[in-house]
Order: C-alpha cells, then sequence, then structure tokens
C-alpha cells in the first residue's frame, strides 16, 4: 500500500497516546525490530506490505511501523534522501506536483522543516519522535501551499533581507471614517506621494545586497502595485544584484488575490518576483483589523472623530504559504501576528520564515512584536522579520535621569525587528536578547523624511 496514506492512518490513530508511554515503547526490542524491518522494506519496494496493518489492533506494533515509514519517507524529499535510493522518487515527484506527500487520505502530509529552540529533550508527543508533518483536514481545508519553482526561489540561506520604510511622514496616508457616530475606520496610501518613489525605492532595494525585500503595511493599492509592476518590468535586474521577491507591503489591493466575499476591501499583502512579469507568487489578507481606540487615536495622533472605531476590512480565512528551498513562508499582518489563535495556525503548518508587515509606533525588544516574534521562535522554530513605516512617527524620546534634572533623548525608529533562535537545539533557555535584533537608520537625524524612508535596513536572517 502507500507508505505515506499508510503513515497519515498510523499517526491518527496514535495522536493522542502521551509521550512518555510512546518513549518507553521506544526502547521496547519488538518496536526497533519492527521499525527497521518496515524502513528497509519500503525504501527497496516503495510500498507497505498490507500484513504491516492487519489484524487485530496493536498500538505497539503500529508505533514500530510508523517509525520505520518515518525514516523510509525522507528519500521521498530531495533534501534527505539517499544516493541510491530510487524506489520512492514517485512520492518526490508527488510532493513536487500536489505540494503534500499523501494521496487519498485526507489533511496534508510534509516534510517537517522546523523544530521548537527549547532545552528539553524529553520528547512529550508524537510529533517529537517523527520527521513528517501532519496537517489535519480542519487545518488543510483553510491552506494554499505552493511549491516555488526553482528559477524563481531564492538562495538558500543564509538569506539577507532589506526593509524600506516607504511610508515617511503622516501625510502618506489617508484616514476615512465611515460617518461621524460610525464604528469603522479604514486607512490606505496616498497613491500619488508614494507612487513616484516607486523608481528609487527599486534602485536602492537592488543596490542593498538583498535577496529579499519587505515593505510595511498600508503602502499599497491597486495603482501602486500596478506602479511597482511596470518598473520591475521595465528595469532589468543589474547583474550585481541578488534581488529576487519583494513584499510589496500591504493594502486595500483587489487586482491580484482571490476576491472580497463582502462589500469590504482586504487589507492585503502582495508578495512579487524581481522580474514583474509572472503574476504575484502570494497573497495575504489581514484576518483581525485592528481596533483604534480612543487612547490609541491620540497616542498616534490620528483624527478619527473620538469614538472607537475597528479597522473595515474582509475577514478571510486563507492562509497561503510558500515553499522554497530556503524555508516555508508566510505573511502576518500587523495584528494577526499578536493573536495566539492565529500563531497556531502557523505552527500546525510548520513555517519556517513570516513576514510582518505593521502600521505602528516605533518598535522595541520589549514590545509587542518582539515577543510574538519570541513566542514563534521558542514554540516553533521560525523566524520572523516584522516591517514598519515612518507615517506614525520617525523617531522617539527616552527619558533619562541626569545631575541637573531629568532629560530626553532621541532615537531613531526601529523600522525592522527580528527574531530568531540558535540553528541547533539550545542547552539553555534562550533570551529576548540573544533572539531579537533591532534595526534603525544610524544616519536619520542628518536626513530629510523622505531619504530616510528610502533608506534600507539590511540584515542576514
Amino acid at each position: 500500500m502507500d507508505p505515506a496514506d499508510a503513515f497519515v492512518n498510523l499517526y491518527d490513530g496514535l495522536r493522542n497516546i502521551p509521550g512518555d508511554t510512546l518513549s518507553d515503547w521506544s526502547e521496547v526490542a519488538r518496536v526497533r525490530d519492527i521499525e527497521d524491518a518496515v524502513k528497509d522494506e519500503v525504501r527497496a519496494t516503495g510500498l507497505l506490505a498490507e500484513e504491516w496493518i492487519s489484524g487485530f489492533p496493536d498500538d505497539q506494533k503500529s508505533f514500530g511501523v510508523l517509525l520505520g515509514l518515518d525514516l523510509a519517507l525522507l528519500d521521498a524529499n530531495a533534501d534527505t534522501s539517499q544516493p541510491g535510493n530510487r524506489a520512492l522518487d514517485y512520492l518526490q515527484v508527488r510532493l513536487e506536483m500536489n505540494g503534500r506527500l499523501n494521496d487519498e487520505t485526507g489533511g496534508m502530509l510534509l516534510p517537517c522543516r522546523t523544530f521548537p529552540r527549547r532545552p528539553n529533550r524529553d520528547p512529550e508527543s508524537l510529533d517529537d519522535f517523527v520527521h513528517l508533518l501532519r496537517i489535519p483536514p480542519y487545518v488543510s481545508v483553510n491552506l494554499q501551499l505552493t511549491r516555488v519553482a526553482a528559477v524563481r526561489d531564492l538562495p538558500r540561506s543564509p538569506l539577507r533581507i532589506a526593509q524600506l520604510p516607504l511610508l515617511a511622514e503622516p501625510a502618506d496616508l489617508r484616514w476615512e471614517k465611515d460617518h461621524p457616530d460610525g464604528g469603522f475606520y479604514t486607512v490606505a496610501p496616498d497613491s500619488a506621494r508614494l507612487g513616484d518613489r516607486i523608481a528609487k525605492a527599486l534602485n536602492v532595494l537592488d543596490r542593498s545586497g538583498a535577496a529579499l525585500a519587505i515593505l510595511p503595511e498600508g503602502c499599497l493599492d491597486d495603482s501602486i502595485l500596478e506602479r511597482w509592476r511596470e518598473q520591475l518590468r521595465a528595469t532589468p535586474r543589474p547583474e550585481e544584484s541578488s534581488l529576487t521577491w519583494l513584499l510589496l507591503g500591504t493594502g486595500p489591493v483587489t487586482a491580484a488575490g482571490p476576491a472580497p466575499g463582502s462589500n469590504r476591501p482586504p487589507n492585503r499583502a502582495v508578495l512579487v518576483h524581481r522580474n514583474g512579469w509572472v503574476e504575484p507568487m502570494l497573497t495575504q489578507d489581514k484576518m483581525s483589523g485592528f481596533c483604534f481606540t480612543v487612547e490609541k487615536q491620540k497616542e498616534y495622533e490620528i483624527e478619527l472623530g473620538g469614538v472607537k472605531r475597528d479597522e473595515r476590512i474582509s475577514h478571510d480565512s486563507l492562509i497561503t504559504v510558500l515553499e522554497s528551498r530556503a524555508g516555508r513562508f508566510a505573511i502576518q499582518v500587523c495584528e494577526d501576528f499578536t493573536r495566539p489563535e492565529r500563531h497556531q495556525h502557523l505552527i500546525a503548518v510548520g513555517v519556517t520564515h513570516v513576514l510582518v508587515p505593521v502600521l505602528a509606533a516605533p518598535m522595541w525588544k520589549k514590545g509587542w512584536q518582539a515577543e510574538a516574534g519570541q513566542r514563534l521562535a521558542v514554540h516553533l522554530g521560525a523566524k520572523a522579520a516584522v516591517s514598519n513605516g515612518l507615517a506614525i512617527t520617525r523617531f522617539y524620546r527616552e527619558k533619562k535621569d541626569g545631575e541637573n534634572g531629568p532629560y530626553e533623548i532621541e532615537y531613531p525608529a526601529t523600522t525592522l525587528l527580528t527574531a530568531a533562535g540558535p540553528p541547533g537545539k539550545p542547552d539553555e533557555y534562550l533570551t529576548t536578547d540573544a533572539m531579537v535584533k533591532e534595526y534603525q537608520n544610524p544616519d536619520a537625524r542628518r536626513q530629510k523624511a523622505l531619504d530616510d524612508a528610502l533608506t534600507p535596513r539590511v540584515a542576514d536572517w
């Protein structure tokens, strides 16, 4: 029988058995013998004999078969297959064509590409014993996973990214409320102001040395998207440029991605390829709107009538993921990144890299973006890169106590914040300082706002 479908069925039957019980079983000679026999058989024949799963229910035997399948199915992944083992090549083709290893079972079975960054080594669940990721049907039904063709893929890590604020000042955004006493607002870029920056933005990103560019929330609409695509098509990539993917930010985009299911506009992120000719590689809608309380309106100096308002956006639940040789990429827009229930989707899909465009006050190591990124890095092992603009404020002030009384120091705002754990399992609990990095423009004080917004913040990610 099909070994990937057999894996799914066995996994689903064993998933609720406690990790300590599985640990005891893993040391039983019978289980180890079954594991070795199944591994050798499937690697040699490409199939699993029916007798391995027939007869009376026997969870211990099933566990041994699952472990053997798990090791054999490493050959179904081009990155982990052993030279000379060709029996499972058909599963490699299936993975490339269908985006999953299983065929007739529900949900998805994928290679696992990340692991938690906690110091403990004691297995706590079935997932800690296997190298494959089982995505249940209730998650996969809202999942669109696309494999990137090699000619449009990123280079393998280390991955250099460039963050560009693009939004320079409050006038770059248009805030609108539905009516004086209503409960909604929308935000969109000033298309004319931002459209004139596209050519220079592409030029500085090409010269940044980065393979992936990330722009913030609020700097995209249909007309700006078309300006970007025209500029990309009209400007061949310089030989010295490594720029491959561009996350062009987010906004009320309907010219790319699915049609909204209601009369509300999406707040949609769009990821494109540098050549500009192919269709966008990924779009992702913001699922959770930001509630602009009266206090936040005062803090951000946004005039919305002095009443609490929710962001008026569509709430599409589709999760889009790109499978790349550099990782498994997803996007979360601003508010979604701080919602634990949204993180569960990323964990279930086994995302390795999360791109997070935001529209917010200056970021810092103790802020919500850092906390959310650190949480994902520990629980999932994912890396996060958060991109902010300068439309709320370019500088923040910190109070100090001096000999002559208190005083303030002004610092350039952090517009790029990254969170990542070490490459292997740590021996100690990870700290914020070890995981979170902030990136500012050190020349901001000597620049005008627009020049600051068009200065890339570059990081190895």
